[in-house]
């Protein structure tokens, strides 16, 4: 991963990332760069081929970065129960169904 996730915010809408501080823009800067002059310079030369093949390669890397970022954007216990610990005994472990009570 290139980017660092305090650079970054989600998207309100639709799925990335948008930059928040100046590392961010420069990250963004750079990706447009290695993106469009390759590929121009592939274009220009009439690589038509390699232009689109460099375009792919280059696309999926960054799509590849920027799921690696919000990977580590999501909180660490956002899939784990967590029982708080201000709930007595018995509500700790009571369900919907089922009241599990600790034998002493």
């Amino acid at each position: 991963m290139f980017g660092k996730p305090d650079w970054f915010k989600k998207k309100r809408l639709g799925w990335g990332i948008t930059p928040i501080c100046w590392q961010g823009w420069s990250y963004s800067a750079i990706w447009v760069g290695v993106l469009v002059l390759p590929f121009l310079l592939l274009i220009g030369e009439h690589l038509v081929l390699e232009s689109l093949v460099w375009l792919g390669a280059a696309m999926g890397a960054l799509v590849w970065d920027v799921r690696q970022i919000l990977t580590a954007m999501r909180p660490a216990d956002e899939d784990v129960l967590y029982i708080g610990e201000t709930e007595t005994v018995s509500e700790q472990f009571a369900t919907r169904n089922f009241d599990f009570r600790l034998r002493g």
